[in-house]
Order: C-alpha cells, then sequence, then structure tokens
C-alpha cells in the first residue's frame, strides 16, 4: 500500500442509473479531484458532465491518462474486462456488486490488484446503509449467537437496468454479503428454488443457507413485484433485530425475562421494542468516503475484494443448487 496521501484524482466509468450517483457524489467530495467520466453512450457522459463537472473522455483510455483511481459502474459482464484495463494502467479501482460475472474472472481481479499492491474494492452498498450499520454495531455489543437471519428483497421489474445478470447476481447478493458477516461461519448447506418471470433469467428465488455454526439464513429475492421491500431481521435468544434499509430504520425487541425450564419458567417475558436512532447518511456517499480513505490512509476497505470473491463463490453454489 502507498502511503498518506491528501487528495486523489478519481473518474466513473459507466453513468447509467447508479454511475450517475457515483459522479454526482464524488464531484462534492473532499480529498478528491472529480477528474471526469467516460461512457460509450457519448451524449449520456456530456449530460453528467453538465451537471457534475469534469470531462466527458471519448475513451477509457484517455481517462485512465488522468486518474489515479476509478469507480466501475457498468453492466456486470462487463465488470472483470473494465477492471483489468484500469488495474494494468496501476488505478484503483471500486467495482459496482458483483466484483465480476464468473469466480474465474473474479479471482484474475484479484490477483492482478495484489500484484500491484492496488485497492479493489467492491460496492456492496448495504454494509454502508446507516441501519445495517448501527444492527452490526448492536450485535458486536452483544455477548449471545445468531440464531438466525431473514432477508426479504423485492423490486418491481425494470426492464431497463441490469438485464444481464439474474436476481442473485442482482439483488440477493446484497443480502448474502451482509449473512456471510453475520453468521462469520463457513457454509455447510444450501437449499434453493428459483424461477423467471418476466425474463430469460431467474427473477425469483428462496435460499436457505446452514453455517458451520448452526446459524440459518433465509433469503426471499424477486424482481417481480409490485412492492418494493428491503428488510432484514436478525434473531437472537434475547433479541429480534428489524432493520429496513428503505426507511433506514432499526427496531430491536428485547426480552429481558427468557425461559428457564428448570425452574419451570416457560414464558419470555418483559418483552420491550426500542426504536434506534439512526444517523442520516446516503449510503453511497459513506461507501465512497471508505474507497477514498482506504486509498489516501493505506488502508483495507470494508469490502475488499477477497470478499467479493466469497460472495460470488456463495453465489455461484446456489446457482448450482438451483440448477439441480
Amino acid at each position: 500500500m502507498e502511503s498518506p496521501r491528501s487528495n486523489i484524482q478519481v473518474g466513473v466509468v459507466g453513468v447509467g442509473s447508479m454511475g450517475q450517483h457515483h459522479a454526482r457524489v464524488l464531484s462534492e467530495m473532499p480529498r478528491v479531484d472529480f477528474v471526469g467520466v467516460y461512457d460509450p453512450d457519448h451524449g449520456r457522459a456530456a449530460e453528467i458532465c453538465g451537471r457534475f463537472g469534469g470531462r466527458a473522455f471519448a475513451s477509457l483510455e484517455d481517462l485512465l491518462g488522468h486518474v489515479e483511481a476509478l469507480t466501475i459502474a457498468a453492466p456486470t459482464t462487463l465488470h472483470a474486462e473494465l477492471a483489468i484495463k484500469c488495474l494494468e494502467k496501476n488505478c484503483h479501482v471500486l467495482v459496482e456488486k458483483p466484483l465480476a460475472h464468473s469466480v474465474r474472472s473474479a479471482e484474475a481481479l484479484v490477483e492482478a490488484a495484489n500484484a500491484r499492491g492496488k485497492t479493489l474494492m467492491v460496492g456492496h452498498i448495504e454494509r454502508y446503509n446507516p441501519a445495517v450499520q448501527a444492527l452490526l454495531e448492536h450485535l458486536a455489543c452483544v455477548a449471545e449467537p445468531v440464531l438466525a437471519v431473514d432477508a426479504r428483497r423485492l423490486s418491481p421489474f425494470d426492464g431497463s437496468r441490469c438485464l444481464d445478470v439474474d436476481v442473485l447476481h442482482d439483488l440477493l447478493v446484497h443480502d448474502l454479503d451482509l449473512a456471510l458477516e453475520i453468521a462469520n461461519s463457513d457454509i455447510v448447506q444450501i437449499s434453493a428454488v428459483g424461477r423467471s418471470v418476466f425474463s430469460d433469467k431467474l427473477d425469483m428465488s428462496h435460499v436457505r443457507i446452514l453455517f458451520a455454526n448452526k446459524t440459518w439464513a433465509s433469503f426471499t429475492t424477486a424482481k417481480c413485484s409490485p412492492k418494493k421491500t428491503r428488510s432484514l431481521t436478525v434473531c437472537t435468544p434475547s433479541r429480534v433485530l428489524e432493520a429496513d434499509t428503505i426507511a433506514r430504520s432499526l427496531v430491536i425487541h428485547t426480552a429481558h425475562e427468557l425461559p428457564d425450564l428448570r425452574s419451570r419458567s416457560c414464558f419470555m417475558a418483559d418483552i420491550q421494542s426500542q426504536n434506534v436512532a439512526v444517523e442520516d447518511k446516503e449510503p453511497l456517499q459513506v461507501e465512497l468516503e471508505d474507497f477514498v480513505s482506504a486509498i489516501l490512509d493505506a488502508r483495507p476497505p470494508i469490502v475488499d475484494a477477497a470478499r467479493g470473491l466469497k460472495v460470488l463463490k456463495a453465489l455461484e453454489a446456489i446457482a448450482d443448487v438451483i440448477r439441480g
């Protein structure tokens, strides 16, 4: 890693539905000189630069000659190809989730970043949601095992985005990363089903995972729901923690008296609910701050390439189960 510095020149590759927000946030960040963007739609690139500043570059190669770091918000199938080009030019890279479209491609990215000593980070944005961060902080302070994780991520079908990947790589990837972090244990069993609805790929899935420490995780995920839902529920012997990442809220239900069958106490009692104060910050801003700080302060980011690869391996294992 490089020595701490004061500022860095950053650009964005891909300024569609997500990349435009990368440009917006980076253009307002301290410690960043926002250089500009590259998108194969040159009109779109010029539009974004007209709104947020910077230069619309005619090619990726031209942009690479003017930056030290890049964020990639292109279609998943292009992640590996674009990131390799950036790493070969000795640029630090943040790739939107998932890290790549296959484990083999992701492994090549990790190897390239390690060989060059460059930061390679994956944009698992829910890790930076303040409701999730508050939930993780609370769990870290509780001396209880996690019994179960339940994640529900439902979205209306949107034919304008992410048609190159299925619901596993588009939506499940978020909650799988969170479950791996919460369980902090190896996967020992997977059961999963899925089906297409409106596209030629999986549009919905239901997945259950058993971890070596006996934590269960269940995931209901769909790209074809009339209602948008983002919920994460974690159970311990005395608590239920409910996070809503849309509302950015966290509610904790705690039983202060637990059953003890040896003393013939058969009921939970003194159950109280608490609305936890959650910081009102945009998750993407926190994510990009982590990326920039990781580079300038010479430290690993919260979601590094190794974690991104671990999530992708788990996704492929789930896909194998669904395929049978």
